[in-house]
């Protein structure tokens, strides 16, 4: 199998201790969570240039066409430190690959509550992070994350559960997704380091989506849980929603949707 050069030359630019390089398979997270069990380096990543049936939340299918996107996995293995913080690892690759598109592309981006990156008010990527223990004892984390970076990267209108773009379409140069791909992961190690401290819940919090606007909840089964103001964060991760009784409700990451209230939603 033959690694693109501009591909080897951007991890260069990172500390990816090892890759896993392909150029079509069924799901870089698969690969990642076999290869963590099998003495997987902390860092290391999975990226496929064509992605036939990557998972999304509810199992959902995230199809990466080739040459199109980014979509990889990064092997973490949490230190003793942060264990406690494990629910918060998807939205660190959120809070970092709205860092890139903000400085590197002047790109502004918000993260959709608990795991997707928007722009303007459309999808650019999924995060999924997946945990593999062994008994009682955690093994690591895969945390897969794929981008839209150019058009045929989108999904057909029928395979949309949510409005979609691409980075391309929100910029005026020509983007390399090896680029993205580089400067994402140095992002991520960058705040990994920061996840203890309050700089990492303000950053999530600065760059949430529909934050003071009406949005509701609604489960799996499309039933509505609760309808209200998205008012932020708590300290742990979950979101907080005022009620249309003035109430402050919170919702925990689950089989649960958040939506802005609107005729397209």
């Amino acid at each position: 199998m033959s690694v693109p050069a501009a591909f080897i030359n951007a991890i260069q630019r990172t500390s990816v201790p090892q890759f896993k390089y392909f150029s079509s398979i069924d799901s870089t997270n698969l690969i990642a969570l076999e290869w963590l069990e099998n003495s997987a380096p902390d860092g290391s990543i999975v990226f496929a240039d064509h992605q036939r049936s990557g998972r999304g939340r509810f199992d959902r299918n995230w199809i990466t066409q080739p040459g199109s996107a980014i979509a990889v996995s990064i092997i973490v293995r949490p230190e003793l430190h942060e264990r406690k913080y494990l629910p918060l690892f998807s939205p660190l690759a959120g809070i970092a690959l709205t860092d890139v598109l903000k400085h590197n592309l002047q790109i502004d981006a918000q993260i959709k509550w608990p795991n997707d990156v928007l722009i303007n008010r459309m999808k650019t990527s999924g995060i999924l992070t997946e945990s593999v223990w062994n008994g009682e004892e955690l093994l690591g984390l895969v945390v897969g994350i794929g981008v839209n970076v150019l058009p045929k990267s989108i999904p057909t209108s029928e395979n949309l559960q949510f409005p979609a773009t691409c980075l391309q379409d929100h910029s005026q140069f020509p983007i390399d997704r090896f680029d993205v791909l580089a400067a994402l992961i140095n992002a991520f190690y960058y705040w990994r380091s920061q996840i203890h401290l309050p700089e990492f819940m303000n950053q999530w919090q600065k760059t949430l989506a529909f934050h003071g606007e009406k949005v509701y909840i609604k489960q799996k089964d499309g039933s509505v849980q609760i309808t209200g103001t998205l008012s932020g964060l708590t300290s742990n991760g979950d979101l907080e929603i005022l009620s249309e009784n003035n109430q402050k409700q919170t919702i925990t990451v689950g089989d649960v949707h958040l939506r802005p209230t609107g005729p397209e939603n």
